[in-house]
């Protein structure tokens, strides 16, 4: 599968796909994030990649479509399956607070301690370095609301739509059905 250089994104209110930055510019200069951060971000996708393997039922949605087991391993696809919160420790911890505090600044988890990406397939998406710079997620239709997006685009930094690349595996997930 070829990579894609861009994606189509209708914004506006009838958009389904809700977009999200996590660092905000503050003086016109670009944040990044701190090897701590990307770690977290990677163990994340780690885990919902490991989530996504053990899910059957969803591997069988996804080979309906045209995506096939070697491609969940190729593209780390993962799940987000709401199960995160049983697998970061407390946050009453130290580390439990760090890793929970990232995640929220970012905004994968929501001050409750939900899941942003809950009910979707993520596909990680790299900069032309290989680094996390942004996830799209597709939410399954059975945790669609009549009035909810069907997408979601995680961006690491504001600068990082301009450095992603998309992998052509985004394209399947958004034709689907």
């Amino acid at each position: 599968m070829n990579q894609l250089n861009t994606i189509t994104i209708n914004v506006g209110a009838m958009s389904n796909m809700r977009i999200i930055v996590s660092c905000v510019d503050y003086n016109h200069e670009v944040l990044s994030l701190s090897d701590f951060q990307e770690q977290v971000v990677e163990q994340l996708l780690d885990y919902y990649h490991t989530r996504l393997l053990q899910n059957l039922s969803v591997l069988r949605t996804l080979s309906s479509i045209g995506i096939s087991r070697a491609n969940v391993k190729q593209y780390r696809l993962g799940l987000c399956d709401r199960t995160l919160n049983l697998h970061i420790a407390d946050a009453r911890t130290y580390n439990g607070a760090c890793v929970r505090g990232i995640l929220e600044v970012h905004g994968l988890i929501r001050p409750s301690g939900h899941e942003e990406l809950r009910g979707c397939v993520v596909v990680p998406l790299t900069d032309e370095n290989g680094l996390v710079a942004g996830i799209f997620a597709k939410r399954l239709s059975q945790y669609v609301r009549q009035s909810g997006r069907r997408f979601t685009l995680w961006l690491a930094t504001q600068n990082a739509i301009n450095t992603v690349v998309f992998p052509d595996i985004v394209e399947v997930l958004r034709h689907a059905k």
